[in-house]
């Protein structure tokens, strides 16, 4: 035999149809956790008029001062301020949104 004819082809073979499903998968997850995380705008809900009903009793009854309903108002105004800092945050009142909202706690 020919020293020729000896010699082994060696071929360039490429990924799978298993590796490149996994593969693009594996992009989409990254690509879809990626936006989320990064990009996408999230809605959280407060309940700001059941909070003022509840101090608005309160400052009725006498439990706490005037003072004190001004500075829990600012505390308020000072949680929204954080929560929506970020510029993907929209803050929505709890009575628009119907159901499946992330709430915003004022206690």
């Amino acid at each position: 035999m020919n020293e020729t004819a000896k010699i082994e082809k060696t071929t360039m073979t490429g990924p799978g149809y298993v590796e490149v499903i996994v593969l693009a998968l594996l992009i989409s997850c990254l690509a879809l956790f990626g936006y989320d995380r990064y990009f996408a705008q999230k809605i959280k809900v407060v309940d700001l008029k059941g909070y003022i009903r509840a101090q608005s009793a309160l400052l009725a009854t006498g439990e706490i001062t005037q003072e004190q309903w001004k500075a829990d108002l600012d505390r308020i105004e000072q949680v929204l301020n954080r929560k929506a800092a970020d510029g993907k945050t929209v803050i929505v009142l709890k009575e628009v949104v119907l159901r499946n909202g992330e709430e915003i706690g004022l206690e």
